[in-house]
């Protein structure tokens, strides 16, 4: 049996229970309704992952994956340019310097390529889905 608004409150203090702990049941069923949001958002995440947390707004958190930094992503450049030079030095002294620079020209193009898209958008953290690029727009 319900309790309506007008009546006296259950708590005993002779006061209408809009007056007394209406708002306080209210709070009270709304917290409990969260939680079971929050408990069914764990469960559909954690059906893919078993180590999904959620944070203090029932958010999912995801990590984020470290990323290459811009000296790795140098020293592999450099090093890629040190080996295809050490090769076309290798044709060259062979008499063979058009296939050397074509390996050499080929090589750069792949290894531009590769530091170009090394470091790619991680996935974004709200929706799971890619593309996480941030252009500084964040609140």
């Amino acid at each position: 049996m319900s309790l309506g608004r007008n009546q006296k409150c259950h708590c005993g203090s002779g006061k209408k229970y809009k007056n007394c702990c209406l708002q306080k049941d209210q709070d009270a069923a709304r917290e409990d309704a969260l939680e079971a949001q929050r408990k069914a958002r764990l469960a559909k995440e954690s059906k893919d992952n078993p180590d999904v947390q959620l944070d203090e707004n029932g958010e999912v958190k995801y990590e984020e994956k470290p990323s290459a930094t811009m000296t790795e992503t140098w020293k592999i450049a450099v090093l890629g340019l040190l080996v295809l030079g050490a090769l076309f030095l290798i044709f060259h002294l062979s008499d063979y310097t058009r296939l050397g620079g074509s390996i050499f020209g080929v090589g750069a193009l792949i290894l531009l390529v590769y530091c170009a898209f090394r470091n790619v958008p991680t996935v974004r953290r709200e929706t799971g889905r890619g593309g996480n690029i941030d252009f500084g727009n964040r609140a």
